[in-house]
């Protein structure tokens, strides 16, 4: 698809103002498409301007392409409002009648600018990343879309869910009474040993968090824990639902008094839920029989790596990546060469990379 008429791109270059090569108009409109797409998503009224087709002026947000070979080109949101709203402001607005003064003038530039606060709060919740669209050009207005980046907050919840699955699968694996021909499920001693660092690693994580951060990172874990039980409670009935996955969230979201000597400073939530995500799932992998059975280990290791890969079924790529840059980040960080070697192959051997990448 041709997006600049060569003729004109051509008129374009002799006059000082080049348009973007082909390959990156692409790029820009399948941006346009993508943040279409989400604020769509949202429930909001979203168009596509096309650069090479007629301009069309509906109500909503209009996203449209800037094709100018410089910074100021690329994706652009701006709202319209309804054609009574606008028409209205702009009667005042005429030789004849003009008058700032009006209130609808005002009522039209504060409903723009509101919508634009919603439509840019929406994109940096998707992981767009958005900026005044004044910042590049004074005359336009809206927002400019840069490109896309990592959903951190939903990195962290995908990430949360492992860390209480794995640790909840762990503790309701409990030994067979009725048959002592074999060790079946685990003893409190091997549930403390497959589980312990990973809660430490987690709690010691919270010291490393900023304040918002660290609200954030409680909300979620509280929030899954609460969604397990509940989801508990539905299958088995009231008295038969773990009521241990509520402590297991007080236990995560409770920090020690002080941070060990290997805490980080200055962490995000992913990167905390990610460490203890690899020690909890290199506990059930380097175990010996003694503490758990290894039918136990791959089933219980299966189940929530298999969760993590489809919550990233839909996932944009660029939270893909991170995933396996967060996983490759901790392992780096593991001492134990066991752990370390298991770590580091973690993302081709749960089905999130491909060998060699």
């Amino acid at each position: 698809m041709t997006y600049i008429d060569p003729q004109i791109r051509t008129n374009a270059e002799r006059s000082g103002t080049p348009h973007a090569p082909e390959e990156v108009l692409a790029a820009w409109h399948a941006l346009a498409e993508a943040v279409s797409r989400e604020l769509q998503y949202a429930g909001l009224p979203s168009y596509v301007e096309f650069s090479n087709a007629p301009a069309e002026r509906r109500t909503g947000a209009c996203v449209g392409v800037s094709t100018t070979d410089s910074p100021a080109g690329g994706v652009y949101v701006s709202w319209n409002p309804s054609e009574s709203l606008a028409e209205t402001a702009l009667s005042f607005m005429k030789p004849d009648r003009f008058d700032l003064l009006e209130p609808l003038i005002e009522h039209s530039v504060r409903v723009s600018s509101l919508m634009d606060e919603a439509i840019n709060n929406v994109l940096l919740l998707a992981g767009f990343r958005t900026r005044n669209a004044t910042e590049l050009n004074d005359l336009s207005s809206g927002i400019h879309v840069a490109g896309r980046q990592p959903r951190q907050w939903y990195l962290a919840a995908i990430l949360a869910e492992g860390v209480v699955g794995l640790i909840a699968s762990i503790h309701a694996c409990d030994p067979c009474e009725d048959d002592s021909s074999a060790l079946v499920g685990i003893s409190a001693e091997g549930k403390a040993r497959l589980t312990g660092r990973g809660i430490r690693i987690a709690q010691d994580g919270l010291h490393s968090l900023a304040a918002d951060d660290l609200q954030d990172h409680i909300r979620a874990v509280r929030r899954i824990a609460g969604a397990m039980h509940s989801q508990d409670m539905a299958r088995r009935g009231f008295w038969k639902a773990d009521r241990s996955l509520l402590e297991l969230a007080d236990e995560l979201c409770l920090p020690p008094q002080e941070p060990s000597a290997t805490t980080k400073s200055s962490r995000t939530s992913a990167q905390v839920l990610a460490a203890a995500y690899l020690a909890l799932l290199g506990s059930l992998e380097l175990a010996d029989e003694d503490t758990i059975d290894t039918d136990d280990a791959v089933k219980i290791t299966e189940t929530w790596t298999g969760t993590l890969r489809r919550r990233l079924d839909d996932a944009p790529a660029e939270d893909r990546q991170e995933l396996i840059r967060l996983f490759n980040e901790a392992a780096g960080e593991e001492t134990d060469p066991a752990v370390k070697a298991f770590a580091s192959g973690l993302p081709v051997a749960v089905g999130l990379a491909e060998e060699g990448n």
